[in-house]
């Protein structure tokens, strides 16, 4: 089940990014906008494990997972523009360096820093802190405190709603740090509550069984949240629209979520599908957006808007996993954009 919620976890990234879907499907779109972030983090968050690991390997390890594909892509990136004359050194840096939504030309890719000092933040406070987790009542609190400090300190900082400038910034100037911290280090306490919440419920959550009568609830109370206020989660555009509200809708989602999970998990072939998706999904994020963007655009003119937002979703997911397959029959790419220890897997 957590193989295939790893694949449906990326689909639904893939699936927010669709223009299509989120212009003309709107109540949909905000449906799963008000879970899909959490829901991926929590599921992050039940694979965690730090083990006997020091914190030092860990955060070489992410680094060489997370960090190495995500600076390498940036930088053929950024060299294809800088020849094409749309961006400078200068942006291209600190689009690297910087590594949030608002400096990043290929900005879905804002992500991967952030899980890098999620996963190295949260094993620091597993390594470290485990006296303030010891116990489930002191578990409860962390998550409150996270989740509350979380979202003003969030809400600190301007959003492109309230700033145009926040949009894109290709210099180095005052106006970052009104925009958002390094590795968007300012929404870090709001995305590791969902991490430390699936890490904490990590034993329930690999064997979880369907409570009909629950799954009923929580997707009776997505529903009526949904049309009642649309609120979304966006931590790229710094949106966490109700503290209370969206953390309810987020749960709820969550938990219908790994039902559905569950159910697809049964179905043999659905279920290796899936499972082939989770495991490519950092190739998926890091190339969905860069073929799915102009083939939405390619496609719209010519097709009914339903049919070109589908075959753009299937051919930017089947493009992104067909570079994987090649990445790892590769020697060079497999170096560049794979773990290092690819090969003795």
């Amino acid at each position: 089940m957590i193989d295939v919620a790893k694949g449906i976890g990326i689909l639904l990234i893939v699936l927010g990014h669709n223009r299509i879907f989120t212009s003309h499907y709107e109540d949909a779109a905000n449906f799963l906008a008000a879970f899909r972030l959490p829901f991926f983090f929590f599921i992050s968050g039940v694979i965690f494990s730090v083990g006997r690991r020091d914190i030092g390997t860990i955060a070489w390890r992410r680094a060489d997972a997370w960090l190495k594909p995500y600076v390498m892509v940036l930088l053929l990136g950024g060299l294809l523009k800088w020849l094409m004359g749309k961006e400078s050194v200068e942006s291209v840096l600190l689009g690297i360096f910087y590594g949030t939504g608002f400096t990043l030309g290929w900005n879905v890719l804002w992500f991967l820093p952030h899980l890098w000092l999620l996963y190295v933040s949260v094993a620091i406070l597993v390594k470290h802190g485990q006296s303030l987790i010891d116990q489930p009542i002191k578990k409860s609190a962390v998550l409150l405190l996270l989740l509350g400090i979380g979202y003003y300190v969030m809400n600190a900082f301007d959003t492109v709603r309230d700033n145009p400038a926040c949009e894109r910034i290709m210099h180095v100037e005052p106006m970052l740090l009104h925009c958002g911290l390094p590795f968007s280090a300012d929404v870090l306490l709001l995305s590791a509550s969902y991490f430390l919440l699936g890490h904490f419920l990590s034993t329930p959550a690999k064997n979880f069984r369907i409570h009909p009568i629950v799954m009923t609830i929580a997707f009776v109370v997505a529903i009526l949240l949904n049309m009642q206020y649309g609120f979304r989660i966006d931590f790229n555009m710094r949106r966490y629209d109700s503290l209370f509200i969206s953390t309810i809708q987020a749960l709820a989602g969550i938990y219908l979520m790994l039902c559905i999970c569950t159910l697809l998990a049964q179905v043999m072939h659905l279920r290796k599908m899936l499972s082939y998706i989770g495991k490519g999904s950092l190739m998926i994020l890091l190339f969905h957006a860069q073929i799915q963007f102009p083939l939405v655009a390619a496609l719209q003119p010519h097709l009914p808007a339903i049919l070109a937002g589908l075959i753009a979703f299937i051919a930017c997911t089947g493009i992104a996993l067909a570079i994987w397959e090649v990445c790892k029959r590769s020697r060079l790419l497999s170096a560049l954009l794979l773990p290092l220890d690819w090969k003795k897997k």
